[in-house]
């Protein structure tokens, strides 16, 4: 493994000053918890998109993601079909609503819709579903960095987590943006750079007819897959463009994590401009990384390049960047994978601390700036913890993270999408949870007996199941809560 030379290790330090630095500043503000959480509602759009963009790449798109080009091809991209689609429907539907009902936390306005056992649970569903997927997602970073330096995972997990913590509970929502706007701009940089070298050291035409003639250029799956059929070909182009926009709506609307930071602008205009343009810009980003993994593979290819057969497609990224990569290149990506794993743990942490104030705990704990900063140092202590149990995990972390939301966000989905779209007269503040449980329970048992081979079923059937079973149970059921005169998204819930 090389080492990082002096000035690399000063350029490191530059960063990792810079970010505290830019948290620190944010962090003089004073204000209330809500100021605390949604930083006045007056963060500029660009910033949030920004924002928005380094959430959703993460450690998972940066490290994760070429390692799924390595070992497979780019048809990742299909699911970006269905995530641009879900963007506009989070911008027109959800946000909407959000906004009239000047709610901190989405499921308040759940909360208004059907009563206050609806607005909990879904908190809790959003709280585990949250808590998971954070989890790989340091997780992965964590291993690049173990690689890298050959230190434990659990020593890599506890480094991130302190960073994250220091700027995250001191400045709130305001640190998570501005130090996302310059951890997009680093890790966008280490994409580029990081294909750019690979290309030029292959060769750019090689590299494109290699790539070519082994098939590793091929997005859509328009048929079945030999031996496979509709239900267990989890790759085929319509289930995953479908699943690509059940899944980013969910994401997007009904995950406090990346809706919340959406709430910090000036208006439901300028939220909207921020939600939709980061699909043209997150997309692309990840075919940028999908290619530097086929790179990657063509590199090995073309110079007969022996890979230790203990590294995996997990760790294919991460060993390239510590045994392969030239210094400057090294240095760049090593930023990068501590921008992408702060960038998506900051935000969780701060998201996971703000559903608990305002939608768990009581009034006078809502006041409190010093119990939610206490709320993220207890998350950042609950991640780090679940990342290291997980580290044992083999199979590719893009998938795992997809297959484990599918079980909680369909039905968070389902429930949303019927306050959304029905009149106040259809939906049970009980009859919601029956159908989020029921909903869950048999996602859980579909995924579980898919991934022991009891049946053949592509997992993801099990985000679009568990989206519309949750829906239609819980439209069977009729409020309680008298006519619609009763029901008003002008105020949130207390």
């Amino acid at each position: 493994m090389q080492l990082l030379g002096p000035w690399e290790i000063t350029f490191v330090a530059i960063y990792l000053a810079a970010v505290l630095f830019g948290g620190w500043v944010v962090s003089r503000r004073k204000g209330g918890t809500e100021d605390f959480f949604l930083g006045g509602r007056s963060i500029p759009w660009p910033a949030v998109l920004l924002s928005i963009t380094a959430t959703e790449i993460s450690a998972v798109t940066f490290l994760g993601i070429p390692g799924t080009g390595y070992g497979e091809d780019l048809s990742y991209l299909q699911l970006g079909v269905g995530s641009l689609l879900a963007r506009f429907l989070v911008a027109f539907l959800f946000l909407g609503a959000f906004y009239r009902s000047q709610c901190v936390s989405i499921y308040q306005y759940l909360g208004e819709r059907f009563g206050k056992v609806s607005h909990r649970t879904s908190a809790v569903f959003f709280l585990v579903s949250r808590i998971n997927a954070s989890a790989i997602r340091l997780l992965l970073a964590a291993a690049g960095l173990s690689l890298f330096f050959g230190v434990p995972i659990w020593v890599a997990v506890l480094v991130f987590s302190g960073v994250a913590l220091v700027y995250t509970s001191s400045g709130g929502i305001r640190a998570v943006i501005w130090t996302d706007c310059i951890q997009a701009a680093v890790f966008i940089a280490g994409g580029i750079a990081v294909f750019v070298y690979l290309t030029s050291q292959v060769g750019f035409g090689e590299f494109w007819e290699m790539a070519q003639e082994s098939g590793k250029l091929q997005i859509f799956h328009w048929n079945v897959s030999p031996g496979e059929s509709w239900f267990s070909d989890w790759n085929l182009f319509y289930l995953a463009a479908l699943n690509g926009l059940v899944m980013t709506s969910a994401a997007l609307g009904c995950d406090q994590d990346l809706t919340q930071r959406m709430l910090t602008c000036r208006s439901v205009g300028r939220a909207r401009w921020s939600v939709i343009l980061s699909g043209f810009l997150g997309i692309p980003i990840a075919g940028l990384f999908l290619l530097s993994g086929v790179a990657l593979w063509a590199w090995v290819q073309a110079e007969g390049v022996v890979v230790p057969a203990e590294v995996g497609t997990n760790d294919i990224f991460a060993w390239f960047i510590a045994e392969v990569a030239p210094s400057g290149l090294r240095a760049l990506l090593f930023i990068g994978i501590l921008a992408t794993a702060m960038s998506s743990l900051d935000s969780a942490l701060n998201a996971l601390s703000s559903s608990v104030v305002y939608d768990l705990v009581g009034e006078r704990f809502r006041q409190s700036v010093a119990f939610s900063r206490w709320g993220i140092v207890f998350f950042g202590c609950a991640l780090a913890g679940i990342a290291i149990l997980l580290s044992d995990y083999q199979e590719s972390f893009v998938w795992l993270g997809f297959k484990i939301g599918g079980v909680t966000y369909g039905a968070l989905l389902g429930i949303f999408l019927l306050a959304l779209t029905t009149p106040p007269r259809v939906g049970h503040d009980w009859g919601n949870v029956i159908a989020m449980l029921l909903g869950t329970v048999v996602s859980a048992i579909l995924l579980l007996s898919s991934e022991m081979d009891w049946i053949s079923l592509g997992w993801t059937w099990i985000p679009l199941i568990n989206v519309a079973m949750t829906f239609l149970l819980a439209f069977c059921f009729r409020s309680d809560r008298g006519d619609s005169s009763e029901w008003s998204s002008s105020k949130p819930v207390s």
